[in-house]
């Protein structure tokens, strides 16, 4: 048992990840014949079978699923060990790159990135706007530290987050808009039959889901800020972050629309907002502190 070594463990995981020994030799890169003997010398030296071999594809034994657990505890304790220790290493960064989804107004986070600026006066932080549908995948090429997401129903798996706070959304409309002089609790099915703006990213997926959209007439645009623009000049109606729309909302550039029902509810759905980084990437000491700190103790 002292024998065992972190790469059988790797090896192990490849092969439950992958489906076969070849493919993970393939992920590994090494040839199948070092893959197979490092599983069979984590065999002999546990003293259990973890692989049943007799069909096409090799599958966990009984033993194998019991340890598979334990197993990917420990990977995963190591590579938060690497993570911490380049953290460690790293002296205060120079810069910090913040991915944003267009959705999340900045002054939702005004107290924190003041508290970090207080921290850290010399680090310079470069702010990216980015559409939802492209949010995750950003971080993950490596094209920023930290990102602030609305929380996907498919969470990127090499993302770390932690929630930061919710975000409601309110349907408005300008005040000249038909649908703002309809009494309080009108039948949603008022709203089908007027323009509704729409944010949607072109690129994505034909299959991709609306949240929220009713309309039969649509109007798509690519930023929340154009929807909220063409909504003030009175050309349809659509759902906005309540933050961004509070100072209109004041201001009587906009009305919040207030129908009986929408789905099951009286109310838009709300979206948990998260501050993300990748897993495996350590952060120095001041993106350690943003995102240990962006969620809003008084949220």
């Amino acid at each position: 048992m002292d024998a065992i070594t972190l790469d059988q463990f790797a090896v192990f995981l490849a092969i439950v990840e992958e489906g076969s020994f070849a493919a993970a030799a393939r992920k590994l890169g090494r040839a199948q014949s070092a893959v197979t003997y490092a599983v069979q010398k984590l065999e002999d030296q546990t003293g259990v079978a973890l692989f049943d071999r007799t069909s096409y594809r090799p599958t966990l034994t009984e033993e194998g699923r019991a340890l598979l657990p334990r197993v990917r505890r420990i990977m995963d304790d190591l590579t938060e060990f690497r993570v911490q220790a380049q953290a460690v290493s790293k002296g205060v960064e120079a810069e910090l790159v913040l991915l944003v989804e267009t959705f999340l107004p900045l002054s939702m986070f005004a107290d924190a990135l003041r508290r970090f600026h207080a921290e850290f006066p010399m680090v310079q932080v470069r702010f990216i706007a980015v559409r939802p549908q492209d949010a995750s995948q950003q971080l993950v090429d490596h094209q920023a530290d930290l990102g602030l997401f609305l929380l996907s129903p498919d969470p990127e798996p090499a993302l770390e987050s932690r929630w930061v706070t919710t975000l409601d959304f309110i349907p408005v409309a300008a005040p000249d808009h038909p649908l703002a002089h309809l009494p309080p609790h009108f039948p949603k099915e008022a709203m089908r039959d007027h323009l509704q703006i729409v944010v949607s990213n072109p690129k994505a997926a034909s299959t991709a889901r609306d949240y929220g959209v009713i309309g039969v007439n649509q109007w798509r645009v690519s930023e929340v800020r154009l929807r909220c623009d063409l909504i003030k000049q009175g050309l349809g109606w659509g759902s906005m972050p309540r933050p961004m729309v509070e100072a209109d909302l004041e201001q009587g550039l906009l009305v919040e629309l207030h129908p009986a029902e929408w789905g099951s509810s009286n109310v838009l759905p709300s979206f948990n907002v998260v501050v993300s980084k990748l897993k495996a990437t350590a952060l120095g000491p001041a993106g350690t502190l943003l995102f240990d700190t962006l969620p809003d103790p008084v949220s």
